[in-house]
């Protein structure tokens, strides 16, 4: 292993130049590493004490209603957390809204916590969904907390029903995918200008730059050690930044199949818009390739995406977006540890150390072997 270590700091990257005694000392880093364990025994009464807070009641809900359309009969009939996502809690809403029966969805930021991403989601999803995307219909926003807790944002509730996670999809088709590579073409042809995205810009090689000098930054701030597989993924990533794409576009940041839904077959809504931003679409492509790749071939998902109106991305820049991607999701779970060991959440637990690595071991085989 200490080989290993050593061949990792003394063995230069070279740009678009493929070094497999390096991809194989990694491999070697990799397979010897332990990652952290933990004992969901032990940590039972944190796990207890880390327990979500309970959904408002429908008396509380009701009493809000009423409040925001004084005179109303408004009123819940039941509420119930969905599970998924680790920034914001998502409430399911049985109601009566100007005398109609619907099921509406709050986007709650957990109350004490920063809402300053809440607004910009909820205009790009204004934003898309006006443009004629399939996506939630924006209803109101509270921008600071309020009788239901923290801020949030409500939409109408989207049909259909969700096919897969962050590794891929569950009995999505290639008719599916396809339409996928409609839908995203349309996204990325959207004017970008005067949008709020929740996300700064992404797309020149100094806005990418930035953000590896940050997430450095923020794992120093968090006393989080960079341990040497991620260092030369981090120097990879810095070596190959890619040019200026020739289109701009908004991107939706987190475009896998868990984001999705589906009914009778089509896509009904793409959901949480929290990481949109502009930036460069090979991007958004990187990220969707290993959920499509299982179900057609890539080069003919990105003909269709480019006969919809996309532009096919350069190769290097989707090599180093696939890199970004995995790199990015474990960091995301190097802060969930954290996350897990100041509060014994048992989910941030399966995010830190069943999905971190493999994550990891994907940024690995993207850049190395």
């Amino acid at each position: 292993m200490a080989y290993a270590e050593a061949r990792l700091r003394d063995v230069p990257s070279v740009r678009n130049e493929p070094d497999p005694s390096r991809g194989a000392a990694i491999r070697r880093l990799l397979d010897a590493r332990k990652g952290p364990t933990f004992d969901p025994g032990e940590s039972a009464a944190a796990i207890q004490a880390a327990t979500p807070p309970k959904p408002p009641t429908v008396e509380e809900v009701t009493a809000y209603l009423q409040h925001r359309r004084p005179g109303s009969e408004d009123r819940a009939h039941a509420v119930r957390t969905l599970v998924g996502g680790f920034s914001k809690v998502t409430l399911l809403v049985n109601c009566t809204l100007n005398g109609i029966d619907q099921e509406i969805v709050l986007r709650q930021i957990p109350s004490g916590r920063k809402a300053s991403s809440l607004s910009p989601e909820f205009d790009v999803l204004t934003f898309v969904h006006g443009h004629g995307l399939p996506a939630p219909r924006p209803l109101w926003i509270e921008t600071a907390e309020n009788e239901l807790g923290g801020a949030f944002f409500a939409t109408e509730r989207a049909p259909g029903a969700n096919i897969g996670d962050v590794w891929g999809q569950e009995g999505a088709s290639r008719e599916l995918c396809l339409e996928m590579a409609d839908l995203y073409a349309s996204l990325h042809q959207l004017p970008t200008a005067g949008v709020n995205a929740p996300i700064s810009p992404r797309s020149t090689p100094n806005e990418l730059n930035a953000m590896i000098t940050w997430q450095k930054d923020t794992l120093d701030k968090r006393g989080i050690e960079i341990e040497p597989v991620l260092k030369a993924l981090i120097q990879w990533l810095e070596s190959h930044i890619p040019a200026e794409p020739p289109r701009k576009a908004l991107i939706h940041g987190d475009a896998a199949f868990s984001n999705l839904l589906v009914r009778d077959s089509h896509v009904s809504a793409v959901l949480d818009w929290e990481a949109a931003h502009v930036g460069d679409p090979a991007e958004e492509l990187a990220y969707l390739k290993p959920s499509v790749e299982p179900v057609m071939p890539w080069n003919e998902f990105v003909e269709r995406y480019v006969a919809a109106g996309g532009i096919a991305p350069a190769p290097d820049a989707m090599k180093f977006f696939e890199v970004w991607s995995h790199v990015w999701r474990h960091i995301g779970c190097l802060w969930l540890a954290q996350n897990f060991q100041q509060t014994g959440r048992y989910a941030s637990a399966v995010a830190a150390y069943v999905h971190g690595p493999r994550f990891l071991d994907e940024g690995v085989k993207a850049a190395f072997l």
